[in-house]
């Protein structure tokens, strides 16, 4: 049988909402990078460095992103036991 559900464990610790937080923005950043550079003109010779930048905070938001969200309640369980010992 499965235990019953308790919602105590589904509420967001303050690390996670800053894990979370941090991620998003990331996302946004890098977003609203790869947006910019269809309205502001870029150098050719900068465009590279620039879309590597862009690639770059964009891993960065997705790793935090996926490991928030990408993982299920027993494997955060998991994890966090782990981390305790």
């Amino acid at each position: 049988m499965t235990e019953p559900l308790d919602l105590a464990d589904l509420t967001p610790k303050p690390r996670e909402i800053f894990r979370a937080t941090v991620g998003l923005l990331c996302v946004i950043g890098g977003l609203a990078g790869l947006a910019g550079l269809y309205f502001i003109e870029i150098p050719s010779g900068n465009r590279d460095a620039l879309m590597l930048a862009i690639g770059i905070v964009m891993g960065w938001g997705g790793s935090v992103v996926q490991n928030e969200f990408g993982g299920s309640v027993a494997g955060r369980k998991a994890a966090e036991a782990g981390i305790k010992k």
